[in-house]
């Protein structure tokens, strides 16, 4: 219990004294937990249609695809 009050008070002196820097970290964060949000959604979904793929070319007689391989957001170059 004694950490959560400290952090919230280290957290409303940052406010305080350093009001910009203060915003600043916190958008960061939020848009970095925005980011992983998005980018392990979409590795999901494309795993949900990658084992869909899958199903559909086995009924069909078609070969198999590849092995199922996603980038992450950070590690795409555009």
């Amino acid at each position: 219990m004694t950490g959560t009050y400290l952090t919230i008070i280290l957290a409303g002196a940052a406010f305080v004294l350093w009001p910009n820097e203060a915003q600043a970290v916190l958008v960061s964060t939020s848009l970095k937990i925005q980011i992983f949000y998005i980018n392990y959604r979409m590795k999901f979904m494309a795993w949900r249609m990658y084992r869909s793929l899958k199903k559909m070319c086995k009924k069909s007689g078609w070969p198999e695809p590849g092995p199922f391989r996603f980038v992450n957001l950070w590690d795409r170059e555009s």
